[in-house]
């Protein structure tokens, strides 16, 4: 039996990576993305079933036919939402869904390691948790009692925004 001899060092880059991502991404792209799809889908009527398996197709299809589109899994798990008869802190969980999902997706190709772009990328992370608690602090709070709590509520919602936005600056 023959088998090829190896020189040099072996590269492990074409085994670790699906669609031009690790693995690890890849996974939790699809992972997120059908979570994202499905969250929604107990408190949704039945009409939106059918929209959201047409998202869990573009999920699937973006992983393993490297079809680079996952706002129409994002816009099918929205059409489930504003249909739901969800609570705040549901849609709130499905906003943090969403936004790990597109971050995820939307991960550089021919990351060999995904350490510090992930780190990168925690202002991201950050912005949408303060997003997600000042939407759960406005709905535990009764809006027609101050209009100071509303306006403190959309100045969170707006600084977190803030954050997430790159800078536009360049190094002279």
């Amino acid at each position: 039996m023959n088998r090829p001899v190896l020189r040099g060092r072996l590269s492990l880059r074409g085994r670790l990576s699906l669609r031009g991502r690790p693995r690890i991404l890849a996974a939790l792209a699809v992972v997120l993305g059908l979570l994202t799809v499905a969250w929604p889908l107990p408190w949704a009527p039945a009409w939106t079933y059918p929209v959201a398996g047409l998202g869990a197709v573009t999920v699937l299809a973006a992983a393993v036919l490297r079809w680079p589109h996952p706002a129409l899994a994002v816009a099918a798990a929205i059409i489930s939402c504003a249909a739901a008869t969800a609570g705040v802190a549901v849609l709130a969980a499905e906003g943090l869904f969403i936004l790990g999902y597109l971050l995820a997706a939307d991960a550089p190709r021919g990351l060999a390691v995904p350490g510090p772009w992930l780190r990168r990328q925690a202002p991201l992370l950050l912005a949408g948790l303060i997003a997600a608690g000042a939407v759960l602090a406005m709905d535990a709070v009764n809006l027609a009692a101050s209009a100071w709590i509303t306006l403190a509520g959309l100045a969170a919602a707006t600084a977190a925004y803030l954050i997430a936005l790159p800078s536009r600056r360049r190094p002279p």
